[in-house]
């Protein structure tokens, strides 16, 4: 990523504060793959509100847009000012499909990205364990999809892992019609969705059962315990709002 003349914005971050009457010390400079988070702090009785009312102003003084200010960093006593880079670097799925935390994690673990520090951020679907992807139009959800399954598919087998795919754009997820971990072809009609769903309802008081019998408190200490192994079932549906708006 080419993040620009670190220093000078920095310098401007401060000058720019500093008129304003609001005086600050600058942090450490994180860059990221599309962002470089400036940190600093600001002097004791400053209001945080008087530093996040400056966005715009701190916009046009380092000539960058979209600018976002994170006050204070989760954490620390610190405000963040994250910059947009001039080229941002794309992040590979194959280096965080090799990270050490992706490799020794749950079968469900997947990965989100890079933050701006430019370390790998994974996450756990099971602990979740529903997951809302929501954006405007081109902002990267279907990608945000695509990587989802590749991380699924790349750690499970269909012993593992059984998938319901819904896509009633057919244009999606059409490309997974041939894997094997599909518990029905890729359902593109509402209607079969609603089945679908309601099969996927009655599996689950099915599984409390088996669960009950077998004395385990979730799928991995079953697994662990019995021979009668469970796959993990996660469904994904495209389209979702379409979905509710017409099955209310």
């Amino acid at each position: 990523p080419s993040s620009g003349d670190i220093k000078a914005n920095a310098n401007i971050i401060q000058r720019t504060l500093q008129h304003f009457g609001i005086p600050v010390e600058m942090g450490e400079v994180n860059v990221g793959p599309s962002i470089t988070q400036y940190t600093l702090k600001p002097a004791q009785g400053i209001k945080l509100s008087r530093i996040t009312s400056l966005q715009n102003d701190l916009a046009l003084a380092l000539a960058a847009h979209p600018l976002r200010i994170e006050a204070p960093i989760p954490g620390k006593s610190l405000v963040g000012i994250e910059i947009p880079n001039r080229s941002i670097a794309l992040v590979g799925l194959k280096s965080l499909l090799s990270e050490e935390a992706y490799l020794k994690g749950d079968n469900l673990v997947f990965s989100l990205g890079r933050d701006v520090k430019g370390e790998a951020v994974f996450v756990n679907l099971g602990s979740m364990p529903h997951l809302l992807i929501a954006g405007s139009t081109g902002t990267g959800k279907s990608v945000s999809i695509h990587v989802l399954l590749t991380n699924l598919l790349y750690k499970n087998t269909p012993d593992t892992l059984r998938l319901l795919l819904i896509d009633p754009k057919r244009v999606e997820l059409s490309l997974y019609r041939d894997i094997p971990h599909l518990l029905h072809p890729v359902i593109t009609d509402a209607k079969k969705t609603i089945m679908a769903l309601r099969w996927v309802v009655g599996e689950m008081e099915r599984r409390y059962e088996v669960l009950s019998e077998s004395q385990s408190r979730d799928l991995t200490s079953h697994n662990a315990s019995q021979e009668d192994k469970l796959p993990y079932i996660v469904i994904v549906i495209d389209e979702l709002a379409d979905l509710m708006a017409t099955y209310q």
